[in-house]
């Protein structure tokens, strides 16, 4: 009798030890900085990527995770309206209502799962303030405790970066934008305030941000302006999916400057996974841009790669299907494609 009492309690305790274990999560802030290491120039924008990951095993709470960025405003401020970026679709950003130097980012969307081979990559734009090197921070916290979650490991939460801002630019651009239209074109506007020897504008697209095309010069333009000056240039024929459209200033000497690229999606329906939740035998298709190209993995909740098998494309559509009979519950997919990575969360029933 005393041996069956034993086993119970030790089996308990294992049971208990499993469990906690099963709840530890661990944020980690593991990057921020700019996504080219070139200076920029007063008034001049560029992207700011953050990563942070949940190391894991256990889930991060809706709301559980927040992020603070801070940056030095004597050299740097954030581009206004903010763009913000987020592929997963589980992060939001809010501005700090009393310091001009600092974001505020919760993950309002829904869980984090441990995932500790991709992480969030977040973006979001600043602008040069004056000539110097402006600091990015990054600190991360989780507010988890009244929830059943434990944070293992507290000591990798923050992290740092840098951005030299350099002397004032030929050309200051104030806005650069890219609007899909109704009769599939898309209409490119930028506006400039202060113009320098200026000769003209190029603008070129691209699917992938390494191989870009010429879609239109503008050349009349006055070499010297100290006004709003807008500019307009129509694409008769874009790209379908993703694509990104780049700005480049050429002055009367022929030097260049190239302005960061924005993107622009033009679909007819939302990039994700359907059925979903996924059934029965574990078939699906993924909506995406390039079905042939595209490199998608399939995680656990816990982070683990698992199997996934292409069954063909229809539609555009990539058709998989689960290797292998899988445990009910939230798993993530990623799509890389067209310099991106999305986030998928998969449910399995």
């Amino acid at each position: 009798m005393k041996k069956t009492i034993y086993f119970y309690l030790l089996s308990g305790f294992f049971l208990l030890a499993h469990w906690a274990e099963a709840q530890q999560v661990d944020l980690q802030g593991v990057s921020i900085g700019p996504t080219s290491s070139s200076a920029i120039a007063i008034n001049q924008i560029q992207t700011v990527e953050v990563i942070v990951k949940n190391n894991g095993p256990g889930d991060i709470p809706t709301n559980g995770a927040t992020l603070t960025v801070t940056i030095n405003t004597t050299y740097l401020r954030y581009d206004t309206p903010l763009t913000f970026t987020d592929a997963s679709n589980l992060w939001t950003v809010t501005p700090s209502t009393t310091n001009a130097n600092t974001l505020f980012i919760y993950n309002t969307g829904g869980l984090l799962p441990g995932n500790s081979t991709i992480g969030y990559p977040l973006r979001f734009n600043v602008r040069g303030n004056a000539q110097g090197s402006g600091d990015l921070n990054l600190t991360s916290s989780i507010s988890i405790g009244a929830q059943g979650v434990s944070d293992r490991d507290g000591s990798n939460q923050s992290a740092s970066g840098s951005i030299t801002v350099n002397s004032t630019m030929p050309v200051s651009l104030v806005s650069f934008t890219a609007k899909a239209q109704e009769n599939h074109t898309v209409d490119l506007a930028w506006t400039t305030s202060l113009e320098t020897n200026n000769k003209g504008f190029l603008v070129e697209r691209s699917k992938d941000l390494a191989l870009f095309e010429k879609v239109g010069e503008v050349s009349e333009v006055g070499a010297n302006s100290n006004a709003l000056k807008n500019y307009h240039l129509t694409d008769q024929t874009p790209y379908s999916g993703t694509s990104y459209y780049r700005l480049t200033q050429i002055d009367l000497s022929g030097k260049t400057t190239i302005y960061p690229a924005i993107s622009i999606v033009f679909r007819e329906d939302g990039y994700g996974v359907f059925p979903n939740p996924v059934i029965n035998d574990g078939r699906f298709s993924l909506r995406l841009d390039d079905p042939e190209t595209a490199m998608v993995n399939f995680y656990s909740a816990d982070g683990r790669l698992l199997p996934l098998q292409k069954t063909g494309i229809q539609s555009g559509n990539l058709l998989l299907k689960t290797t292998g009979k899988l445990s009910a519950g939230v798993y993530l997919l990623t799509v890389e494609e067209r310099g991106q990575t999305r986030q998928h969360r998969l449910v399995v029933e």
